[in-house]
């Protein structure tokens, strides 16, 4: 945790005015406050006071705010972490942000004051000048500085789905997803790792990507089925991708697994009651659940914390060969 000698420091000036700036008090010019200022959202300084609230003020409430409670990887998700925090004594609050910035910037706000104890945080939101990594948060799937983050193998699931596609006789792969230009997440190694594997085997493959949120997943589904008829073999970012190109590939009379197989990722369980089961990179979602819980009383009772990776394995389906 940052202190007031370094925010010192790395503004070039004396620790009493930096304590001025900080508290408010005495004369400090206005450039060398831009400079005590700098320093302090550069190191994500927290007043001592603060810091000691966060801890001594614990209210045993959790917030976790995730972009929507209908998907299904969030929903399975959102259930280990509040069984988790059950058995710990906490809480949870749920923030269905719908990727409302300002939702989630409220449920900041709420930690800042204290009325919570913590955040777990699902965003996809530009949310870095609110948060650091004084404060007991915890992220998945998702890097802003030194703020600890609990993901799956995103980048290892990727390269499993490259290896699946292969050995079972798929000559002409493709990775369909989506892309953002402008927060970092875990999701994009799937795409990394499923590339670094088909350069690695000197295999030819397609990246079919629309900048996200896509817009009519359908009609980008449709166009990918249209473009590339010689596909035989797809990996697709999530299940609910996955799950809607094969029911279109079947519209289409596209043999399922025979001319097209198709791997998803996440395998959650909601899907394993449909007629036609879906291969797919399975996460490990109970145990990421209660692991970013873990991190995040650790963080609660202010203990340094890493990031957690867990790995994936592959579930056969009836999507593939």
């Amino acid at each position: 945790m940052a202190t007031i000698k370094d925010v010192a420091k790395l503004a070039g000036v004396g620790i009493s005015t930096a304590s001025r700036v900080i508290n408010k008090s005495g004369y400090v010019s206005e450039s060398t406050k831009i400079k005590v200022q700098d320093a302090i959202n550069k190191l994500g300084y927290v007043p001592n006071e603060t810091a000691r609230a966060f801890v001594t003020q614990n209210s045993k409430i959790v917030a976790l705010f995730l972009p929507s409670i209908h998907h299904a990887f969030f929903s399975e998700l959102a259930y280990y972490i509040e069984d988790a925090l059950d058995k710990n004594g906490y809480k949870m609050l749920l923030c269905n942000s719908t990727g409302n910035i300002q939702k989630e910037l409220s449920y900041i706000s709420m930690l800042k004051q204290n009325k919570v104890s913590g955040i777990i945080g699902i965003s996809y939101n530009e949310i870095e000048s609110e948060i650091h990594n004084s404060m007991p948060i915890v992220l998945v799937d998702r890097h802003i500085g030194t703020i600890p983050y609990v993901s799956s193998d995103n980048y290892g699931g990727g390269k499993i789905a490259f290896q699946v596609l292969k050995d079972t006789g798929c000559q002409h792969l493709a990775y369909i997803g989506s892309y953002s230009n402008s927060v970092l997440t875990e999701v994009e190694k799937r795409q990394k790792g499923f590339e670094d594997a088909a350069k690695e085997d000197g295999m030819d493959y397609i990246i079919y990507t629309e900048q996200d949120p896509i817009e009519d997943q359908t009609a980008f589904l449709k166009r990918f089925l249209s473009q590339y008829k010689n596909v035989n073999g797809v990996f697709a970012e999530n299940d609910l991708m996955a799950l809607e190109l094969f029911e279109l590939a079947k519209e289409q009379n596209i043999k399922v697994p025979e001319e097209l197989s198709i791997i998803g990722y996440d395998g959650i369980k909601v899907y394993e009651v449909l007629k036609s089961k879906l291969s797919s990179i399975r996460q490990p979602v109970e145990v990421m659940g209660r692991s970013l819980v873990e991190l995040l009383i650790k963080r609660v009772n202010g203990s340094y914390v890493t990031p957690v990776i867990h790995p994936v394995e592959f579930v056969k389906g009836e999507t593939t060969r």
